[in-house]
């Protein structure tokens, strides 16, 4: 970081003044203030940094020259510099001791200027608002030293993931396998929480991010306003330049201390997701290498006992402390009731102890709950054991999985219900905490409200407790269900049985009902299959039939129109027989079928003119799909041969539908009707003087070896013409190709092979030339000129 600022520093000053001393501050101009002022700021800085301190005023007084030029650098170093070295212990040092010597010496300034004025009541000076900004400038830096520290932290943290990411390469962790499944169910959740981690590193980053743009633009907005308060200045305003220099100061540190927080955002992202990665590398070397041990399931069961009691001791003495808080309630509510006026101390006192039992109660609830859900855990975990060590029959297992999805139901159930619960607490919390900020200095009912803010404040912490309670047996009971739904193993017949079941089930589902009629997945199906078979049906009698028309005397043209309209009547047939097979009555066809007879009334010339085409060009199949042809200005693959339409696709991906009688209408180009081969051709104009035998060969050589090019027929190379600027050649040579596109990149490499292989021969690609001819009536005049010193400096300055 480059700061423009020096440390204050104090010299005589050389006028006849005996009492002054000239002061020279931040890059302002110099201003004289009295020598007692001067005796204080030269006991604040040591006698030791005298040259460093002349140092600091050259270059305040080189920088005073030039103010709008350093600004800029500022700027400039402050947005895009090594945040390394702008933040390291040593600068960061140097910069908040400079910070608080021009502090204290602008504190005593503030100090020195309200005695002599002898009126504190005034409005805020220049020396307090500079006193404010270096206020400010110094809590930054030190927030700045604070986020170097934070990054050191995280780079050996980084180094340790790395370190033990290199150590599981090998495949193995410390311990030997087999695993136990408790080792894996805690890899499984580190993983989860390294997952939560890394998406809120995420978003810390992304927050950050915007946070130093924002920074950026404040930082460059308060240089722009310094250097346009320079170019303003007269001497009068001498005060607001210095201020705008602190503010545009402070604006600096406020950009380096973002970038830092961005880059504690970003180690904090990489920290995430090599601890992530270290997790699934673990998880994938434990992989099927478990054992659940009657050791691992004794010691499982040991922990809920054990929770069981604390619990329960928990609950007995919430029970003691509920009874206490129920008389004390009863005690205020009978005072209440005994008084004639209710004061607002008393109001809130009984409010209070209320809400506090409460909150008492609220968690004696909380713990039987828990106490309730422990024994279904342990029948969890002994369940886990069984299903692992495959001692449960297959209608056992089943109901232990239907029995689990209704715990995590209730689970689910329960955990919206505390969710509920603690955003009704957040706004009971808000609440109080407005009438304690309007308690107007009543101390009584204050306390009483803090008393009850308490209260919800440990109702709000036991209800997260709760939450994260359930998060845990919701967690036990899931893995209990993915160990069940595993189901090994089953034997072959069971695996069929329950495949059938499952088919079955999934075969008789209802999509939806059409006058009171099921249309199921089985139907649906059938209908397809109805379809499928029936379109390959009606295309083979279609064929049949045009196949023995011609020998019984029916001309082939009539033939092919008598097998196209076979086969279109055909499928309509079987298309409405699937149908009413699938129970779709017909009657919502009607609408369709009046507006096709609307359209044949009134359209019917171009409607049939391109289904007869259509069928024509079905029947002859000039084109097919796939075919890349030429038709006008267009060229593109058949993706579609319709009843009215056909649809190409040019090269620019865009899908251009031609009505089918265009196709017999107008000329078309069928580029690949009898296979993908292509030929096409690259000219190239080399400079007189080449070697052509050179030229020859090495345009053979470039067709030949680009891949996508046939060897057979082999590339062709011809020498065209003697060119005005060149020597004309051109290739020819065969692509197989199915589109514009791949043409286009075998010819792309093609001529970039032409050009590096002549670069290596140093055959020059020739450009165009023209002569130039001056018609003058006398001869031109030629002088040379020397070129004297100031010329020199002009053209060095150009250059």
């Amino acid at each position: 970081m480059i700061f423009l600022v020096a440390p204050v520093f104090a010299v005589e000053n050389e006028s006849s003044e005996p009492h002054a001393t000239t002061t020279v501050a931040e890059g302002a101009a110099l201003q004289v203030v009295p020598k007692a002022t001067v005796v204080s700021t030269v006991r604040l800085e040591p006698p030791a940094n005298a040259i460093k301190r002349a140092e600091h005023q050259r270059s305040s007084e080189a920088l005073l020259d030039e103010p709008s030029q350093s600004v800029s650098q500022v700027t400039q170093v402050s947005g895009e510099g090594d945040l390394t070295t702008e933040t390291s212990a040593e600068v960061l040092e140097e910069k908040q001791v400079e910070v608080a010597t021009e502090l204290r010496i602008a504190m005593l300034q503030e100090e020195q200027n309200a005695a002599s004025d002898g009126d504190d009541s005034k409005l805020p000076t220049a020396d307090a608002s500079r006193v404010d900004l270096l206020k400010q400038i110094d809590v930054v830096i030190a927030q700045q030293q604070s986020a170097t520290s934070s990054s050191e932290d995280h780079s050996s943290q980084v180094e340790a993931l790395k370190s033990t990411l290199t150590r599981l390469a090998d495949g193995e962790l410390d311990s030997k396998p087999p695993y136990s499944i408790i080792l894996l169910d805690g890899l499984k959740e580190s993983a989860r929480n390294a997952k939560s981690k890394l998406a809120s590193a995420e978003s810390s980053v992304v927050s950050a991010r915007g946070a130093a743009e924002t920074a950026k633009t404040t930082a460059e907005e308060r240089a722009t306003s310094l250097r346009q308060l320079r170019e303003k200045a007269d001497g009068s305003n001498e005060a607001e330049v210095q201020i705008a220099e602190l503010e545009q100061k402070l604006a600096e540190e406020m950009l380096v201390l973002r970038r830092q927080e961005l880059s504690i955002a970003e180690a904090n992202q990489v920290v995430a997701k090599l601890q992530l990665e270290i997790d699934e590398k673990k998880i994938a070397i434990v992989g099927d290498r478990i054992v659940f041990t009657q050791e691992d399931l004794t010691s499982k069961l040991a922990d809920l006992d054990k929770s069981e009691v604390e619990l329960k001791q928990q609950a007995a003495r919430l029970q003691t402390e509920l009874q206490f808080a129920e008389r004390r309630w009863l005690a205020a509510r009978q005072e209440a009731d005994a008084s004639s006026v209710l004061s607002p101390e008393l109001i809130e006192r009984v409010d209070s102890l209320k809400i506090s039992q409460m909150a008492i109660q609220n968690e004696m609830s909380l713990t039987n709950q828990r106490l309730q859900r422990l024994p279904l855990l342990k029948k969890a975990w002994e369940r886990r054991f069984l299903v692992v060590a495959n001692q449960v029959q297959r209608k056992e297992r089943n109901d232990w999985a239907d029995e689990t999805n209704e715990q995590l139901e209730q689970i689910a159930q329960d955990r919206q219900t505390r969710r509920l619960k603690l955003d009704e607490l957040r706004v009971s919390q808000s609440t109080v905490d407005a009438k304690i900020d309007a308690a107007n200095g009543n101390e009584e009912v204050a306390r009483w409200l803090r008393a009850k803010r308490d209260a919800y404040d440990k109702q709000a912490e036991v209800y997260s407790k709760s939450l994260l309670a359930l998060d845990s047996s919701r967690r036990t009971l899931e893995r209990l269900k993915t160990q069940i739904e595993g189901e090994p193993g089953r034997s072959v017949g069971e695996i069929a049985e329950d495949t059938w079941t499952q088919a079955k089930r999934l075969w008789n589902y209802e999509l939806t009902s059409i006058e009171d009629t099921s249309l199921t997945v089985g139907k649906v199906c059938s209908s397809i299959l109805m379809l499928f078979f029936g379109f390959l049906l009606a295309r083979w009698l279609s064929h049949w039939v045009g196949g023995r028309l011609p020998k019984w005397g029916v001309d082939e043209a009539a033939a092919d129109a008598i097998e196209s309209l076979s086969f279109y009547a055909l499928l309509i047939t079987l298309g409405l027989t699937a149908l009413r097979y699938a129970n779709v009555p017909l009657t919502v066809f009607t609408f369709l079928g009046g507006a096709i007879a609307i359209g044949i009334g009134f359209g019917s010339q171009n409607i049939l003119n391109n289904f007869i085409s259509g069928l024509i060009l079905l029947a002859e199949r000039p084109i097919k799909v796939g075919d890349l042809i030429k038709i006008g200005d267009t060229h593109g693959n058949v993706t579609k041969i319709g009843a009215r339409s056909t649809q190409i696709r040019t090269g620019d991906n865009q899908d251009i539908i031609v009505p089918n009688s265009s196709f017999l209408e107008n000329e078309v180009t069928n580029l690949t009707r009898r296979d993908d081969r292509q030929r096409t051709s690259i000219t190239i104009g080399v400079a007189y003087g080449s070697d052509l035998d050179a030229v020859l060969r090495l345009l053979a050589r470039a067709a030949s070896e680009q891949s996508g090019v046939l060897e057979r027929p082999k590339p062709m190379v011809w020498f065209n013409d003697f060119g005005d600027n060149s020597l004309v050649f051109q290739v020819h040579f065969w692509v197989q190709a199915k589109n514009l596109s791949q043409m286009r990149m075998i010819e792309t490499g093609v001529r970039l092979k032409i050009d590096a292989m002549f670069r290596e021969a140093e055959i020059v690609i020739a450009f165009p030339q023209r002569d130039l001819h001056i018609q003058s009536p006398r001869p031109i005049d030629f002088r040379l000129v020397t070129s004297g010193p100031d010329d020199a400096d002009s053209h060095s300055r150009a250059a």
